[in-house]
């Protein structure tokens, strides 16, 4: 039931020589976990969250339903202000339905690189599955969505040691009107003439995709998610 479990035990990148192994450490010391979730239970408006954070957003009207096919445990009521606060402390942000979507934050830095199996593991039991990772100081930023449990796009840049670990898939629709037509596509491309993603790109691509982070186009209303292991 715990899958991810063993994904956190060791959550840092094992490609030996990889600059981003520093940083997937230096954001697992960011996010150690306190001694105990101190959840919120007054219903709260969203919260925005996204930088220097990693989260899925999954096609679902049921946050218990994600909670169930993820195998996180302990799961506990808590509003948004410190639901997203424990998230960046270590816990995960399970929150509610929001326009069909639900999302978990924190999931992991690391699941397009050390943990794709789980990734993949996760999206069959759903039918879309959207995940996000930016990390600035790292340089460290992708996007993956799946449908019905095929990754239909993924892109990951990872600055710190200048690699494009990710290019799969055609470009969505929504990459398009935002402009991400030029990316680098691999290390041998001209660099002079492609362009590389920021922590913007992600957040901008979250928004296109489903659910903005930021919460800045659309405002819901005062809801409950939950604080899982």
């Amino acid at each position: 039931m715990g899958f991810l479990d063993d994904l956190f035990k060791n959550s840092k990148f094992i490609n030996k020589g990889n600059g981003c192994e520093t940083a997937a450490a230096e954001v697992k010391e960011e996010t150690k976990p306190t001694d105990g979730p101190e959840t919120g239970i007054d219903p709260d408006f969203p919260v925005p969250f996204g930088y220097k954070c990693n989260w899925l957003c999954i096609k679902s009207n049921s946050p218990l339903e994600v909670i169930e096919n993820l195998g996180l445990k302990n799961a506990e009521p808590s509003n948004w202000d410190q639901g997203i606060e424990m998230a960046y402390n270590g816990y995960r942000f399970v929150s509610p339905a929001l326009d069909g979507y639900v999302l978990v934050v924190n999931i992991g830095m690391d699941m397009l690189t050390v943990a794709p199996d789980l990734l993949d593991n996760i999206a069959a039991k759903f039918d879309e599955v959207q995940f996000f990772v930016t990390q600035r100081v790292s340089d460290y930023h992708a996007w993956a969505k799946y449908i019905n449990g095929e990754m239909i796009r993924g892109y990951g840049w990872c600055g710190c040691d200048g690699i494009v670990f990710l290019n799969r898939g055609e470009l969505t629709p929504e990459e398009r009107k935002l402009g991400f037509t030029n990316l680098l596509p691999n290390e041998e491309a001209d660099w002079e003439t492609h362009e590389t993603p920021d922590e913007e790109y992600v957040m901008e691509l979250a928004a296109a995709w489903g659910i903005d982070p930021g919460f800045s186009e659309k405002s819901y209303p005062k809801s409950l998610g939950y604080i899982c292991k």
